[in-house]
């Protein structure tokens, strides 16, 4: 059966009587290597056509759906059709017409990738695949046509090639017999497969609602309308999972569990998107998350698709300041850092449960990272969404949550958050090369699953569209609780990470400064590239030994996170804590020697050294100073590079 990123129960509630039949042959005849989507926005005018069908040995093809019947058709032309209705004789396009208007848009917009044409040969900057357009019309049969004595002009019209009739819609038609129609739609017919990465840029062309935009672009200014300007990567398109995720949520509340770099921030933007759209303008959205970075992040990719402060988007301790100064609730003086924000949640949660600050306010929730959240925090929030739409959704990752003093085991139901049956699981890592998801992993290995040392190496994942196209995972009767989640690597190579170790700091720095300025000749640009540090104290150092390396700097131990300018050719160095929610092509994690900090567990560390490690989306280094013999920490990252490194060399 094919593959309906919507959903087919959701497609078929909201098909027409004519749509029906042709999404039920379309399930009935089509393999499960063709994907199929019913009315939604396509390419830069985001025009709607009835079905896109794409299929790896076949290419897109565009139908329109039109249920007509014999008495409704009028006098009719190649650019228009005139139908007679109860009110009356109207106009409408020609079907075919506009099928074929969206389909050249199309191809022409996809010429312009060159990824996705013939770089030599006969079809030299001819699309790499064929495409074709349609129309079905599901209420006429070829005898009414017959009968009519419309035989010849129907078909000069609406010609055969191009036009499905009721009568190949039936149920004893053969699927070979359907496909062999739908392939008569084709404008030329030459042998080609896609692979993933191209079908993965066509759905980039396709449907830029499912676009990402990678850190780099977020403060980026408009394109002058041009949508090839930025051309896809595999990290710049949802997958064929996370598409059906965004798609398919429906309404009341609902979890999902995502490994890091799965793509969970991409779906709440998805969701906060569509639920702008069509909510109204005197209901707010909520977006909420721990981190002030993410928070940074989620708005600008919202504001960058054009969704206005009708979705607003909070840090949890800003939100509660909203909140204190809109109901002019008192906070105790003189308090100051954590005192001072656990007072703030603590005032706030008593004026709730009181009554003075009402609940049901939103319209939606989303909560990203509701790992980093406390279980009284995420009991006031779920009471923020309003009963009549019940529109909550929390995401959220156990093995990131580096905030919570004390681990915990809890369900959801306990702090008002009712996701039985509505729970989704994703375990696909796009942002990191195979070689550093293998080492977080191994270092982790028991923060996640208990199985996950014995996690077979990370090998591209989706040979298939069907693989790709897997349903989510649902935990039935245990996706009340919290779930770990072990990654598994969508297959992206790239190099062994690396442990560097020095007599002592400065020396570290040096090296450090050595390696950011090889990656920097090599071509990686100075803002794709971060140190970590666990403190600000350490990167002092570091931050001179690059400027005397002639490398600029942007440091949170000399200027307010907040002040950063993303887009500016510097190298940034960073907390760990504030890393989180970021990622860069070119990683360093300074300082091992240095963790875990006094009064901080070894799991505490791990943790944190985790979320580290997953920042990096294609070069890790590793870096500690001093002796480090006996050292717990620097020995278990030792110990992973080695097995890492024999089993990719056992792999080849």
């Amino acid at each position: 059966m094919a593959v309906f990123p919507q959903g087919l129960t959701q497609l078929d509630a909201r098909c027409n009587a004519g749509e029906r039949r042709v999404l039920h042959q379309l399930k009935r005849c089509l393999e499960d290597d063709y994907l199929v989507w019913h009315d939604i926005p396509i390419g830069p005018r985001a025009r709607q056509p009835d079905f896109v069908i794409l299929s790896p040995r076949w290419g897109v093809l565009l139908l329109e759906v039109k249920d007509w019947r014999r008495s409704t058709l009028g006098a009719a032309t190649r650019d228009a059709v005139e139908l007679n209705t109860p009110r009356g004789r109207v106009t409408q396009p020609h079907p075919l017409r506009q099928a074929r208007d969206v389909t050249m848009e199309l191809a022409h917009l996809m010429q312009t990738d060159p990824a996705l044409v013939h770089g030599e040969g006969p079809f030299r900057g001819r699309l790499l695949f064929p495409y074709g357009w349609g129309v079905v019309m599901s209420g006429l049969r070829r005898a009414d046509v017959q009968q009519a004595g419309q035989h010849g002009d129907f078909d000069e019209l609406f010609p055969p090639a191009r036009t499905l009739l009721r009568d190949e819609l039936e149920d004893h038609v053969p699927a070979a017999d359907f496909q062999t129609r739908l392939w008569g739609m084709f404008t030329v017919s030459y042998p080609h497969t896609l692979t993933l990465p191209q079908r993965d840029r066509i759905r980039w062309h396709l449907f830029p609602d499912v676009r990402l935009s990678t850190q780099a672009t977020l403060d980026l200014g408009e394109n002058d309308g041009d949508s090839t300007a930025l051309l896809p990567s595999l990290l710049q398109v949802m997958d064929l999972q996370q598409e059906q995720v965004a798609r398919t949520l429906g309404e009341g509340h609902r979890v999902i569990h995502g490994a890091a770099g799965s793509g969970k921030t991409m779906i709440l933007i998805f969701r906060a998107q569509f639920l702008a759209a069509v909510a109204k303008p005197e209901q707010p959205i909520l977006v909420m998350c721990f981190n002030r970075t993410l928070a940074t992040r989620i708005e600008a990719l919202l504001r960058q698709r054009g969704v206005d402060e009708r979705v607003q988007v909070r840090t949890f301790h800003s939100w509660c300041q909203d909140m204190v100064r809109s109901y002019q609730l008192a906070v105790p003086p003189g308090l100051q850092g954590d005192d001072y924000f656990q007072a703030l949640a603590q005032v706030l949660q008593r004026a709730v449960d009181n009554g003075r600050v009402p609940g049901g306010q939103y319209s939606a929730l989303l909560i990203d990272e509701a790992h980093d959240f406390e279980d009284a925090w995420l009991a006031m929030a779920s009471r923020m969404v309003s009963p009549a739409t019940r529109s909550l959704l929390v995401l959220y990752d156990d093995a990131q949550s580096i905030y919570q003093k004390q681990r915990r085991k809890f369900s959801f139901a306990s702090v008002g958050i009712e996701a039985r049956g509505r729970t989704s699981v994703l375990r696909l890592n796009y942002r990191n090369t195979a070689e550093v998801l293998a080492l977080a992993v191994q270092c982790a290995q028991h923060l996640l699953l208990p199985d996950a040392a014995n996690t077979p190496l990370p090998s591209p994942v989706c040979t298939s569209l069907t693989a790709a196209a897997a349903p989510v995972e649902s935990g039935e009767g245990t996706d009340d609780k919290m779930q770990r989640v072990s990654p598994a690597s969508a297959g992206r190579r790239g190099p062994l990470p690396v442990l560097l170790l020095t007599r002592n700091a400065t020396e570290e720095a040096q090296d450090i400064a050595l390696r950011l300025t090889a990656a920097h000749a090599d071509g990686l640009p100075l803002q794709d590239m971060a140190v970590l540090c666990r403190t600000r104290t350490q990167m002092r150092p570091i931050a001179q030994a690059l400027n005397a390396a002639g490398l600029p700097v942007q440091s949170m131990a000399h200027q307010a996170f907040r002040a950063f300018d993303w887009n500016a050719s510097a190298v940034k160095l960073v907390t760990l804590h504030s890393a989180k929610g970021l990622e860069f092509s070119w990683v360093c994690i300074a300082g091992l020697q240095g963790w875990p900090l006094p009064g901080e567990s070894l799991d505490d560390a791990l943790r944190l050294l985790y979320v580290g490690m997953t920042r990096a989306t294609q070069q890790l280094l590793l870096s500690a100073h001093g002796p480090v013999q006996g050292h717990v920490l620097v020995q278990r990252v030792q110990a992973a590079l080695h097995d890492v490194a024999v089993r990719f060399a056992k792999a080849g």
